[in-house]
């Protein structure tokens, strides 16, 4: 007689499903970030339009476009560690314990490759944050992004 600890059975997960959960997870992340980025930028004196367009490549400064830009990155991101955390499978940590805390650590990796490669590539520069609060903007990201992923069932 087996033991039966749910009424599903556990399938492995195809790869469109990892995919489809990181672009999710990645664009929910990417909204709180720009939540909090439009909250500090309004503690500056700076207006949520003002704020989020800074992220339009064009360099015109349209709110939706920056705002359509930002999730589509988060949302690639998002894919990003889903994929890496599909590819880990079982080896490694526990994602439903410490996926905001791995999460975070992929947020400085974002934070990484945002400052010193996408940003300058697209000539677009986060003047709008300090920082210490572009820093933090991303661990959230990661955070929010890590907790999410964690969520969902294992790999």
């Amino acid at each position: 007689m087996s033991e039966r600890t749910s009424f599903v059975t556990p399938r492995k997960r195809a790869i469109g499903d990892v995919v489809v959960d990181g672009l999710l997870s990645g664009l929910l992340a990417g909204a709180v970030m720009g939540i909090f980025m439009v909250a500090i930028g309004l503690l500056g004196g700076t207006g949520p339009g003002q704020t989020l367009g800074r992220f339009d490549p064009a360099g015109s400064g349209a709110p939706l476009t920056g705002t359509f830009m930002h999730l589509a990155v988060s949302g690639l991101y998002g894919v990003g560690l889903a994929l890496i955390r599909h590819v880990l499978g079982g080896r490694g940590a526990d994602w439903r314990r410490y996926g905001w805390l791995l999460g975070a650590g992929y947020g400085l990796v974002v934070w990484l490759v945002a400052q010193f490669v996408l940003l300058p590539g697209l000539g677009i520069a986060p003047a709008a944050l300090s920082p210490a609060q572009f820093i933090a903007a991303h661990l959230i990201y990661g955070a929010v992004l890590g907790y999410v992923l964690g969520r969902h069932q294992p790999v």
